[in-house]
């Protein structure tokens, strides 16, 4: 859980293994993109982590890939975690790839503005399960058929965004620009 002081206003992570409140590195990204809807800002954990592939053997593909010009995810990057349970899952998959692959515009903020901030209901740890999750969702779903992959994914850093997302009804949609939209 992210814990906001009401006195100083700086928010501290709890966790159960930690016992207690600690520092956590965190951001609050300003709106870039407007939406209609009920604002909220909702957590994401940033997962610096460089994958390394020693291994692998692919079977075919080799053309698609060159069309949809889609390479293998390698070396340092951010992998984008959402954190709330309150977004659905079918939705949060789909920002964890959209956003790992093409990184958002984060303009800084320095409050939840006109919004609420949507609880944070996911372990640093877990985050970086998911963070590895998405490196292997993404290295399966590459044309060709993966035979083989034997790789060491190492996490360097995490902290903790809040992205600015317009909840109407049941559709979530995302505040903040990618870097195709920005083209």
């Amino acid at each position: 859980m992210m814990l906001q002081c009401s006195h100083c206003g700086r928010i501290h992570l709890y966790t159960k293994s930690a016992k207690g409140l600690n520092d956590v590195s965190y951001q609050i990204s300003g709106v870039s993109k407007e939406g209609k809807g009920e604002l909220i800002y909702v957590p994401f954990w940033i997962v610096h982590a460089e994958p390394v592939v020693r291994k692998e053997k692919i079977s075919g593909g080799k053309i698609g890939r060159f069309i949809k010009d889609q390479r293998q995810m390698r070396g340092a990057r951010d992998f984008y975690v959402c954190a709330a349970a309150e977004i659905p899952e079918e939705v949060s998959r789909v920002w964890n790839m959209d956003l790992t692959l093409d990184q958002p515009e984060l303009a800084s903020s320095p409050d939840f503005r006109g919004g609420t901030r949507a609880l944070m209901t996911m372990e640093k740890e877990t985050a970086g399960d998911n963070a590895e999750f998405l490196f292997l969702r993404y290295e399966t779903e590459i044309p060709g058929t993966l035979q083989e992959l034997d790789y060491d994914f190492t996490i360097h850093t995490t902290r903790v965004v809040y992205l600015p997302v317009y909840k109407s009804g049941k559709t979530f949609t995302l505040g903040v620009n990618h870097a195709n939209e920005r083209r």
